[in-house]
């Protein structure tokens, strides 16, 4: 018996959730808050959901989603063309080479391992800035921005978790 189109539809909806959250999120970080110097530092939600989604169902996350999802944050930041695509699909490399590392076990060792990935990815967005610009840039916005992410990690995994377990149960 094949699917009606209903449920067909309903599938493929809930499937793009992941990747529609993560341009939502996207667009959420550069709203102005009026916090000054705010943007500057703003936590990086889009690799915390592209960590997530990439551990979690790293078939609804694909490495094509990911470099446009990247494209997408520069355009609306206007950070260099693919600096953000780099960043985003060394995350989502290491997390779906490493999954069985963190599937199914304590949040902590989840939690430490985006702490050890963003930092590297941080470091390396840095370095390929500076040499974008020719010049060195200030490291105290990227390190805040690494530290206030990994501050709301927990709250965001949290979501993500509520969602998945409601919504995506049988995608």
């Amino acid at each position: 018996m094949t699917p009606t189109f209903a449920y067909q539809f309903n599938r493929i909806l809930r499937g793009s959730l992941p990747g529609f959250l993560t341009a939502v999120l996207a667009l959420l970080s550069v709203v102005p808050t009026g916090i000054s110097g705010f943007a500057v530092v703003t936590p990086s939600f889009v690799a915390i959901s592209v960590f997530y989604w990439s551990i979690h169902r790293p078939y609804l996350m694909s490495a094509p989603l990911v470099f446009l999802l990247g494209i997408f944050s520069d355009f609306l930041t206007g950070a260099p063309l693919g600096l953000s695509s780099l960043g985003l699909l060394l995350i989502h490399g290491i997390a779906v080479s490493q999954r069985r590392v963190f599937v199914g076990k304590a949040f902590l060792l989840t939690w430490s391992g985006y702490l050890m990935i963003a930092f590297a990815v941080a470091m390396i967005s840095w370095i390929v800035a500076c040499l974008y610009s020719l010049s060195i840039m200030p490291l105290m916005p990227i390190l805040t921005q690494f530290v206030l992410s990994l501050l709301v990690f927990p709250l965001f995994a949290w979501g993500f978790g509520i969602l998945q377990n409601n919504v995506l149960k049988h995608t």
